[in-house]
């Protein structure tokens, strides 16, 4: 088993996503078997663009706040520290209103 300190871990992708001058960066906490999990930091303003559900997910806000926009409808869902979202099966977006810790759990269609 693999402790990761989630603490440790915001300063490393925040100090990433600074060096390459960007507002995210990533980092994939588990690849393999069914399940994928993924840590996300967001800066302020920073994005993830339209995309397509990879199949069942769910998303964790460990810190932070984002939206959480719907493509189709335009749905905005504010979500906060400590908020659990099931993923949509339908294109969205995700925008950070501050930095923000996201841990995105999924299966990949199979």
């Amino acid at each position: 088993m693999t402790e990761i300190s989630l603490t440790t871990l915001t300063d490393e992708l925040r100090a990433e996503a600074v060096a390459e001058g960007a507002l995210r960066a990533s980092r994939v906490l588990k690849g393999d078997g069914r399940l994928r999990q993924v840590a996300i930091v967001l800066l302020p303003g920073g994005e993830l663009p339209e995309h397509g559900n990879p199949g069942e997910a769910r998303l964790i806000v460990m810190s932070g706040s984002v939206r959480f926009i719907e493509a189709a409808t335009e749905v905005t869902h504010v979500l906060t520290a400590g908020d659990y979202f099931v993923v949509p099966d339908a294109l969205h977006s995700v925008e950070a209103d501050a930095e923000s810790l996201l841990l995105l759990s999924f299966a990949p269609v199979q």
